[in-house]
């Protein structure tokens, strides 16, 4: 297994932000726990207020979301340690698979593990597990996100 990163987790939100294209209130991610080049685990504290929690319920998009900038919170950090100061800006290509288990309640705390399955120039294929707070798997993906700068 490849050697984690970080010293120690990211939980600055204002750190967060500088890592990732997205900005309030469209953010769906607040901690970084581990980094490797090709994996890494995020979490986010579902806030009431989020734009995509419906009646209290994260929504499937909220958590479609979590995973696509889970992997591009990852890809900032990749970023900063090759020196770039601003995060690239991407979108998701292609979701070839979603399952979605169970949506989370406003308030859950959700802990997402990415990993790059491939990479070939600005497309990259990754995978993501995103986890309650009890450690039970509510959604699963594999999805392709391009890179345009």
């Amino acid at each position: 297994m490849a050697e984690n990163l970080l010293a120690e987790p990211i939980i600055s939100i204002k750190r967060i932000l500088e890592l990732i294209p997205q900005k309030p209130p469209f953010v769906m991610v607040d901690t970084l726990f581990t980094y490797t080049n090709l994996t890494g685990t995020t979490g986010f504290d579902i806030p009431e207020d989020n734009i995509l929690v419906e009646d209290g319920i994260f929504s499937e998009p909220g958590l479609i979301e979590h995973m696509a900038q889970s992997m591009s919170l990852h890809r900032g950090y990749h970023g900063f340690l090759a020196g770039l100061v601003k995060p690239k800006t991407g979108f998701i290509g292609v979701i070839k698979t979603v399952e979605i288990f169970e949506l989370p309640k406003a308030g859950t705390k959700l802990k997402t593990y990415v990993e790059i399955l491939h990479e070939i120039m600005n497309v990259t294929s990754v995978s993501a597990k995103t986890e309650n707070e009890d450690g039970k798997v509510i959604a699963v993906s594999e999805m392709k996100t391009v890179t345009i700068d």
